[in-house]
């Protein structure tokens, strides 16, 4: 199994829309720990790379750890 998935490709996995995983970019999914956004030199197209394990962990709610909770208050 893949490691990371292209947005696209998540519903195959997961069963779930793509507007579900993108509704929640940046809010419930955080940048570097579900998602990251590869280098590019492109100004218009990025691609974005979703972590399956961080993602099914959450899904599942496995994700309450200390370094999760540092971040969200950093964001506070």
């Amino acid at each position: 199994m893949k490691k990371y998935l292209q947005t696209k490709n998540l519903p195959e996995i997961f069963d779930l829309s793509i507007d579900y995983f993108q509704q929640r970019m940046h809010t419930e999914f955080i940048k570097g720990i579900h998602f990251f956004i590869p280098p590019t030199n492109s100004k218009t197209k990025k691609a974005v790379l979703w972590d399956i394990e961080a993602l099914e962990n959450w899904l599942k709610g496995y994700e309450q750890n200390d370094e999760l909770e540092n971040l969200l208050a950093r964001r506070g």
